[in-house]
């Protein structure tokens, strides 16, 4: 019987080497620690508009922006590029007027990077709007006496404009929006100049 309780004991000790030598083999799976890059499409969505709404979207090297239509209006999305990508500021809309003018004209100023407690803080300035005229073919904008041609962009048979502002200290205004049509008639002059 003695004999029975050593062999019962060396099979325990030769049965727990072997599983431990085994279980001591088995691969080891190391957890994925990257995080992905958030792109300025993916951030979108927690504006909670709708992918298809989103017709433009621009990266700068800090910043970026996304415009949107629905059939109440239009507006632009706002972005900041942080370290796993890019961070959905907010957004400014404008309803359509019933009363359509033959273009309309706003701004939309959010910050860039981090915050800074220096008060040396930098802004992006989107100057922006509808065009209703079809007539109008070019915009031009004045502003901090700075005079540039803004982009036109169409979507779902309706006409935008808009112009990126060189500044960055988010003082920047609009001084008088010059509509113009394809041959370079100036059809349109509005503002304070």
């Amino acid at each position: 019987m003695k004999a029975i309780k050593q062999g019962e004991f060396l099979l325990f000790v030769i049965l727990s080497i072997f599983i431990t030598i085994v279980s001591g083999c088995s691969p080891i799976v190391e957890e994925d620690t990257t995080t992905q890059f958030k792109t300025v499409q993916e951030a979108a969505l927690e504006s909670e508009l709708a992918a298809a709404d989103v017709f433009h979207t621009e990266e700068l090297n800090e910043t970026a922006f996304a415009f949107y239509q629905s059939p109440e209006g239009y507006g632009i999305l706002h972005f900041s590029l942080k370290e796993d990508g890019w961070d959905y500021q907010g957004s400014s809309g404008y309803a359509t007027d019933e009363e359509r003018k033959p273009f309309s004209f706003g701004q939309s100023t959010w910050h860039k990077g981090e915050v800074s407690m220096e008060g040396e803080s930098s802004y992006t300035t989107v100057f922006f709007g509808e065009v209703s005229d079809a007539e109008i073919n070019k915009m031009t904008i004045e502003y901090n006496d700075r005079k540039r041609d803004a982009s036109l962009i169409r979507n779902n048979g309706r006409t935008y404009w808009y112009l990126v502002s060189e500044q960055d200290d988010g003082n920047e205004g609009v001084d008088t929006v010059f509509a113009y049509s394809t041959d370079g008639e100036l059809l349109y002059r509005e503002g304070n100049n």
